[in-house]
């Protein structure tokens, strides 16, 4: 089946490639964003900051936001020093201070840094060279014994340097001697030159930086399917071609640059496709479903028969629905780039031959994925597990930003849960006793709520404890963020004073009721001025305090 390569580069804040067949399907999907640029593959100069014996792994400043994270294992013995005074056994270690070339093989997650390595490896579109790493090796991907040989001679007729090794790609199966070697010198010439770089540049630098984002597509994604490529900027177009005219000469033929007004994705119909990758739920052709849930352990996967749902052969429906479901489980995994431990939920089939089939599709279907993946069976519960190598971040994490709001969990406390949790703080305060005033301010919907349901209880409160209550509702701040400016009580300088005339002015000024006393926004009367002489008083400032609410638990607040 033969396949459509396009490229979206149009507008450089989102570079976007896809690959389609003859049905339109959308077969694979990347997409960069210039605000969050991958440093997956990059090199960088770096100096060692600290070596944790206790870990295996030092932390490098190689210029980014956060330490990387350098496991020893992954650490060239050509950076290992002899110990003296007979510390580590004697046996070379990594110093600090020292400085290191390091490669980027995982992208900076969350309070993780960026993941690094020693061991350079140079991907071509052929081959991947290894510097300081002797041997050779064939991607699995090439299983045929026969081809795997071929590859090998063709290897054998190059000049190889000893402290250079290299991985054939599956790219590289069934090319010639001539566009083999082409590669391996495009990529000597590339070493050389970041060894050059290297040689001038202080620590912590970039060195070397992944190439183009349409230059990089051709290199991994371009396969002997592809009989098209659709260019839609017309530099990107440039570069892409000079790439091609150097490595691959013979695909200069299919590559065109795109000129219609319709926009390239749409022409093909792929911008519904493109926005179901983000939803957590993906219909399938037999009217059942599956659900998509990435978590911090593993990303869970629940089969789901809905609609195509058959009560008079409930194991026939389950065998179609997990049939489908395996195929396009193994799409999405591609297409969003998913990685790490899987676990995917199949609907129960009772019959061991329909089990096994589900097992055989699913296992066909990954064939063509990229990535290095570790499949098991589906166990007596149902249940699938896999391992999926994780390259880069996925497509949701790279287009997409946590919400303030609910952290990523889709959830925020109820109206009730929120206002009740803003009353206990403010009866907190204001039961110490020592503020005079206090402000509160809070998103309108909570103080609304506090305003009509609690106004006998803050009522109460300001009658109890002599101070005044002024809630406000804000549209800036957080639905679980609570304001409170506080203003403590004024305390008179100790003097001594008349007791006739203390006698004297409580006479004069009787005491306030209750409802004169309450001021929340604006109820009540206001105070009566006192004729009382003034006193010194201290002031003291108020003082703003801003709260967060308990997150939500399982308990139920229940209202009479």
């Amino acid at each position: 089946m033969k396949h459509t390569m396009l490229i979206n580069a149009v507008h450089k804040e989102q570079m976007r490639m896809a690959t389609v067949n003859e049905k339109g399907s959308l077969i694979e999907f990347n997409i960069e964003m210039a605000v969050r640029e991958p440093i997956i593959g990059n090199i960088f100069k770096s100096k060692v900051l600290k070596v944790e014996r206790g870990l295996q792994a030092a932390f490098v400043d190689y210029g980014g936001d956060k330490d990387g994270f350098l496991p020893l294992k992954d650490v060239n013995h050509e950076y290992l020093t002899e110990q003296g005074n007979g510390q580590a056994n004697g046996k070379p270690v990594l110093k600090a201070g020292q400085e290191i070339i390091v490669q980027a093989v995982r992208e900076a997650i969350g309070n993780k840094g960026a993941l690094l390595t020693s061991y350079i490896s140079l991907p071509g579109r052929y081959l991947v060279l290894l510097p300081h790493k002797p041997g050779g090796g064939i991607s699995r991907k090439v299983e045929d014994e026969e081809e795997r040989q071929k590859i090998k001679n063709i290897m054998k007729q190059i000049e190889i340097p000893e402290n250079m090794g290299f991985i054939v790609r599956t790219a590289g199966f069934n090319r010639t001697k001539q566009e083999i070697s082409r590669d391996y010198q495009l990529l000597m010439r590339l070493w050389k030159e970041i060894c050059k770089k290297a040689s001038t540049i202080k620590a912590p630098s970039l060195i070397y930086q992944e190439t183009d984002f349409g230059v990089r597509t051709l290199r991994d994604y371009l396969t002997p399917e592809i009989d098209e490529i659709l260019v839609d900027d017309l530099e990107t177009f440039r570069k892409m071609r000079a790439y091609l005219k150097a490595v691959a000469p013979r695909h200069l033929r299919i590559m065109k640059h795109y000129k219609e007004k319709t926009p390239i994705f749409d022409s093909f119909k792929l911008e519904e496709q493109i926005r179901v990758i983000y939803q957590e739920r993906v219909e399938i052709k037999s009217g059942g479903y599956i659900i998509i849930n990435p978590t911090e352990a593993m990303i869970t996967i629940d089969v789901n028969s809905g609609r195509g749902s058959n009560k008079r052969n409930i194991e026939e429906t389950a065998f179609k629905t997990n049939l489908e479901a395996s195929e396009e489980i193994a799409r999405q995994l591609r297409l969003r780039d998913l990685g790490g431990l899987i676990v995917i939920d199949f609907i129960d089939m009772m019959d061991k031959k329909h089990i096994a089939e589900v097992e055989k599709s699913f296992k066909k279907a990954i064939s063509i994925d990229k990535a290095r993946i570790q499949l098991s069976r589906i166990s007596k519960f149902g249940m699938l597990e896999l391992s999926r190598q994780k390259k880069q971040s996925t497509i949701q994490e790279i287009s997409y930003t946590r919400c303030p709001y609910c952290k990523g969990s889709g959830l925020r406390p109820s109206l009730e849960y929120a206002a009740l949790g803003a009353f206990r703080k403010i009866e907190s305060d204001a039961v110490k006793g020592i503020y005079s005033e206090l402000r509160i301010i809070l998103p309108h919907e909570i103080a609304d709520y506090i305003l009509n349901r609690k106004r006998s209880e803050l009522l109460n409160l300001e009658s109890s404890f002599d101070l005044s209550l002024h809630i406000s509702g804000s549209m800036e701040i957080a639905w679980d963020k609570v304001e409170i400016q506080q203003t403590i009580k004024e305390k008179p300088v100790d003097s001594p004073e008349p007791h006739e005339e203390t006698s004297l002015e409580t006479a004069e000024n009787p005491v306030l009721t209750n409802n004169e006393k309450v001021s929340v926004e604006g109820e009540g009367a206001p105070k009566k001025k006192s004729r009382r002489r003034p006193r010194h008083k201290k002031k003291r400032p108020a003082v703003i305090v801003t709260e967060t609410l308990p997150p939500i638990d399982d308990a139920q607040v229940i209202f009479p």
